[in-house]
């Protein structure tokens, strides 16, 4: 290490790594213990780098796993273990450790390395064709090259300390497309060479990806071609692209045995799709992703620095087990995993998949086995209650809670009624009673309310609830005891519920309302209770005679909505059906068995009659047949005297007198207890009813792909998430009016009846498809709006109408590619826009401190943006005023010939001023613009980027920034990130 040339060097006998920055100095070297890493401080921090590639190159293939290890191409088999040696190969002596990454480590850091010939390094992938028994290594030093190795047949292995001669060839990402073909990516001619086994090129098929830097195999004549920031599948016959899908430098590629559905993998990012590309799922990480597996079931199975993960194919994940040092899976079987570690020594573990294949049970409808897996208490924990009520199953949830309140809620949220009592039973506390009472009135569960009314002791509803229900003997009883209680104002509504006069009448006597009590009965004309009450002082009121309203009629004769009768549980099938199947203990079957059995017979209907059919008694009226719990409603333990409001009414303190209540006799021998209330809850043959089907908004989520669609249904966390992957999104703030547009622009309120809310009508545009209020149209006329704006000087209101354009774009949802461009046509020209707008702005407050020099510049960078030619000239005429004003003559000059350029009508003050700059070729200001050189418009403080100088763009809208922005907020657009890799732009429907 050596400060003075700003070095530093790693040497054994030889030097073989040399690291140089010219920007820092390093002072100090620090080597891990255990692994390859090794640290170089400098002035202002430190760098860690290692000294070659880590990861063997393997591939695998039905039962067997090859893979290099020090000199030899070795072979594992799966089912024994077995591991043997098949060929010594050559040692790569045409690369130098730096170019194990595909370009030497010192150029990652602005620096230099120097590297001899002589260091071997590990191949970047491996490529095996098993019809001819032959594997492909590929390199990336001196532009890419790979070789092609033969294997020997049958059992022999290597022999002597002679290497194999591979047949070498020069070209990126080799790979099998055929029997006998390879297919190598020539990036100097933008080709993808058809070869031999010979290593003859036979065809050159035109790369239909621009920037290509890679190849994977993707089958019989075709392949995955990548670039930094999408893969297409290219048809090599066809020479056409089949498809295409968004994924951010991708580096490894993985495909299910059936060739049904492939992994790609990137530095952070799983993105999973089907063999058309179609996007199933992505995963987002905060560590590298090392490697992936598919499992026999459908999961693939991944590896990150520290933790072995699953991913179901409908995006949901988790941790399976933590990794003491990091391993790359080959291979996994049930619960058991084939890997192959660091030292490219194969090993096995287990693991427990009980977690993601109950999850993938209830992906695919598989309700037997998830039934059979919840009665062998295999599943435990709060992430999997969290998950099942998350993903719209709460009754199967109720299966792994003991704690009586999170009992409570799931069954409410199931519409499990008779669970929630029991629970509600044992909680026994007002909340929970008032819960309860709300949700059995919504479906109609009569009995439960009233025991939930008592239970509160809320005389006011259940006073109304008996006026509905048509039951006036037990609301004249409410009175009594709202009497007893001194709850006046109670007493009174039920009264007038009941039209008895007379009792409303004495409750204003009582309370002193003598006037109003005097006004009533004179209305009503109940003489005697006038003079009971006494005279007015004034000499009486004149009152109309007044009617009684009329009383509010009953609901219905039934005292519970009637039920669908469910005696079935959600996931019990009938064993006396024809197509009945018996529980499968395989957990790991193929994906098309899983989705064979998923068949369920139409049924009508599951009645008595029905059974009586098939020979088979009646089932219990439980939810689910194998919940213990709901066993408890069968006895009557609701109870127990005392505390109910019959004839004890001791909870209350009534403070005087004791009031009798009726008798029997009186209220038509209703005791009205709540024992005889509790017994019929308990004894009474009622039904909960399925759970309702899921909403618009529901399944507009559920069938969303695009943030548009997202915003509509409501989803705004999901929507926001989609946008953080897709454009780097890291401020929403101008969203905000945007996603409130589209939000109500698919919700339209019609008239109603009277006194009832106005019904919520949701617009859409297809099934299961919101109508997006943000629309190309739309988007282009706020477009045209700016510009004249812009042009009119009315530079405010044009930034704001710009700023709407580029908060809109993300939200819209297009057809066709020809739309896609229309869109990313106009973000840019907004970006351009705003970047002219914020020049203009920053140069008056540089005329206002008297900067001279620096409104020059930005008056030139003001000319540099890509605007449309008639504001251009205005930008151009604007500029050479003020050089000229400045005496910057030499820019005044350069500003007034861009204008003559082009222009069939020159202005003569242009022909002018270059006649008199001319003359006089001075600047007066020193200023920072040389239009002689190529350069961009820096977004951050508005000076120019010269070509060669480092930059960043924003994750968005693509403005151009210094590298010290990194991580900070677009200025121009206000929400992407500076220097961040995202997606990109998804407003397509297909």
């Amino acid at each position: 290490m050596t400060p003075k040339d700003r070095s530093v060097g790693c040497r054994a006998q030889v030097n073989f790594l040399t690291l140089s920055d010219p920007h820092h100095r390093f002072w100090i070297l620090a080597v891990h213990p255990t692994t390859n890493l090794i640290a170089a401080g400098h002035d202002t921090g430190m760098i860690v780098f290692k000294l070659q590639r880590e990861r063997p190159p393997f591939a695998t293939n039905e039962g067997n796993l090859f893979f290099v290890k020090e000199s030899y191409i070795r072979s594992m088999n799966f089912d024994t273990a077995r591991d043997s040696p098949l060929l010594m190969i050559q040692r790569n002596s045409n690369q130098g450790m730096g170019n194990a990454y595909g370009g030497s480590l010192g150029e990652m850091y602005g620096g230099q390395s120097d590297t001899p010939p002589a260091q071997t390094t590990p191949a970047r992938s491996m490529s095996y064709n098993s019809q001819e028994h032959c594997i492909l290594l590929n390199h990336v030093s001196n532009g890419g090259t790979y070789e092609l190795y033969f294997l020997p047949r049958g059992a022999g292995g290597v022999s002597g300390d002679t290497p194999a001669e591979p047949r070498k060839g020069e070209g990126i990402g080799a790979c099998f497309v055929g029997r006998n073909r390879i297919a190598v990516l020539d990036r100097a001619r933008n080709n993808i060479l058809i070869k031999d086994l010979h290593n003859e090129t036979t065809k050159r098929v035109k790369c239909l990806l621009p920037g290509a830097d890679w190849l994977f195999p993707a089958g019989v004549g075709y392949v995955l071609v990548k670039n930094e920031e999408k893969v297409i599948l290219q048809d090599l016959q066809q020479k056409k692209i089949v498809a295409e899908i968004s994924a951010v430098n991708v580096k490894y590629v993985v495909w299910s045995d059936d060739m049904s559905r492939v992994a790609l993998l990137g530095k952070h990012i799983l993105v999973i799709a089907t063999r058309r590309l179609e996007h199933l799922a992505t995963v987002h990480e905060t560590v590298r992703i090392k490697s992936a597996a598919w499992d026999e079931s459908g999961v693939i199975v991944y590896s990150t620095l520290n933790h072995l993960k699953y991913c179901l194919p409908n995006g949901d994940n988790g941790i399976i087990n933590t990794l003491k040092d990091p391993v790359y899976v080959t291979r996994v079987r049930g619960p058991a995993v084939c890997y192959i570690d660091r030292n490219a020594i194969p090993g096995i573990f287990a693991i427990d998949p009980t977690e993601y294949a109950f999850k993938l049970m209830l992906l695919r409808k598989r309700y037997d086995d998830v039934r059979k897996m919840i009665t062998e208490n295999r599943l435990c924990g709060k992430a999997i209650i969290a998950y099942l009520q998350r993903k719209g199953f709460p009754e199967v949830a109720l299966h792994f809670v003991r704690d009586e309140r999170t009992r409570f809620n799931l069954a409410v949220d199931s519409g499990a009624i008779d669970i929630a009592l029991g629970a509600a039973q044992e909680l026994d506390e007002p909340e929970i009673w008032s819960t309860l009472a709300g949700a059995a009135l919504k479906l109609g569960n009569i009995d439960v309310v009233e025991l939930c009314y008592q239970r509160t002791k809320d005389l006011e509803r259940l006073a109304f609830l008996y006026v509905l229900l048509g039951d006036k003997e037990k609301a004249a009883k409410m009175a009594n005891i709202a009497e007893s209680s001194r709850n006046f104002m109670a007493k009174f509504q039920i009264c007038m519920y009941l039209g008895d006069v007379e009792g409303a009448l004495s409750v204003l006597a009582e309370c002193g309302q003598l006037a109003l009590a005097r006004v009533m009965a004179k209305a009503h004309g109940l003489t005697d209770m006038i003079k009971e009450l006494g005279e007015e002082e004034d000499g009486g009121t004149s009152v109309a005679k007044g009617k009684l309203l009329p009383r509010p009629l009953p609901l219905s004769g039934e005292q519970s909505w009637p039920t669908l009768p469910v005696t079935r549980g959600l996931f019990t099938k009938d064993p006396h059906a024809e197509d009945f199947e018996e529980i499968s203990g395989d957990y790991y079957e193929d994906a098309a068995a899983l989705e064979a059995s998923e068949r369920e017979r139409e049924r009508g209907g599951w009645g008595e009659e029905e059974r009586a059919a098939l020979g088979k008694q009646p089932a219990a009226t439980t939810v689910d047949p194998f919940a213990e719990e709901l066993e408890q409603a069968k006895s009557p333990a609701v109870n127990t005297g005392g505390d109910g409001w019959g004839d004890d009414l001791d909870d209350f303190d009534f403070g005087g007198d004791e009031v009798q209540a009726p008798t029997p006799a009186q209220t038509g021998g209703d005791d009205f207890e709540v024992d005889a209330v509790e017994q019929a809850v308990q004894m009474k043959d009622y039904f909960v009813p399925p759970p309702p089907g899921p909403g618009v908004t529901v399944r507009w989520t559920r069938s969303a792909k695009l943030v548009g669609d997202l915003v509509a249904a409501g989803a705004f966390d999901d929507a926001m998430k989609l946008l953080s992957r897709q454009i780097g999104c890291k401020s929403f703030a101008a969203f905000d009016d945007v996603f409130r547009s589209v939000y109500l622009g698919c919700r339209a309120s019609v008239p109603g009846l009277v006194n009832m809310p106005s019904p919520m009508v949701h617009m859409s545009r297809g099934v299961d498809q919101p109508k997006v209020a943000v629309t190309l149209e739309s988007v282009t006329n706020l477009v045209h709006s700016a510009r004249d704006s812009f042009a009119a000087r009315k530079f405010n209101d044009a930034k704001a109408l710009f700023s709407t354009v580029a908060a809109s774009v993300p939200l819209l949802v297009l057809g066709t590619d020809k739309e896609v461009k229309e869109a990313v046509d106009m973000l840019t020209s907004s970006r351009e826009y705003l970047l002219a707008l914020a020049c203009d702005r920053c140069r008056g407050e540089a005329k206002a401190a008297g900067n001279t020099a620096r409104e020059v510049q930005l008056a030139a960078m003001f000319t540099h943006c890509e605007l449309l030619p008639a504001h251009k000239i205005l930008a151009l005429r604007t500029a050479m005023k003020i050089a000229f004003d400045a005496k910057c003559f030499i820019f005044a000059s350069g500003f007034a010939r861009r204008l003559i350029d082009g222009n069939p009508n020159p202005p003569s003050q242009a022909l002018k001023m270059i006649q008199y700059c001319d003359q006089n070729m001075t600047n007066a200001h020193e200023v920072d613009y040389d239009d002689r050189r190529d350069f961009v418009v820096e977004a951050s403080q508005l000076v120019p980027l010269y070509a060669g100088q480092g930059r960043k763009d924003c994750s968005y809208c693509k403005a151009n920034y210094r590298p010290e922005c990194a991580g900070s907020t677009c200025t121009l657009c206000e929400i992407g990130s500076v220097g961040f890799s995202a997606e990109g732009l998804r407003v397509k429907t297909s």
